[in-house]
């Protein structure tokens, strides 16, 4: 399958999902996550932050599917910006944990 046709089918499935289809739910998650958690796991650099991250981002995106846009980026990117998003956002929520202790301490 090309790129092109690989777009293409994930972008059928996204606006499927936001019709309430849950099999093409399922099938957009089957075919991406690997890679999303890829990025995540890039990010956070704990596979049980990854898998956290990555089960956050699928419900944000079966949420708001209907918001992906064909001419503003290719799914694989809405959908890795979603991900990137949500590990940077674990990791501030972290390092903020981890100051609000120290300062507690302190």
């Amino acid at each position: 399958m090309s790129e092109a046709e690989a777009a293409d089918r994930l972008a059928g499935l996204l606006g499927r999902t936001a019709l309430g289809d849950r099999a093409a739910f399922e099938a957009l998650y089957r075919a991406t996550a690997p890679k999303l958690f890829g990025v995540s796991l890039r990010i956070v650099r704990e596979r049980q932050l990854a898998e956290e991250v990555l089960q956050e981002s699928f419900v944000a995106v079966w949420n708001r599917a209907g918001d992906y846009a064909r001419d503003r980026s290719a799914p694989l990117t809405w959908l890795a910006t979603i991900v990137r998003n949500r590990s940077l956002d674990l990791l501030r929520r972290g390092s903020r944990d981890a100051e609000d202790v120290d300062e507690t301490l302190a």
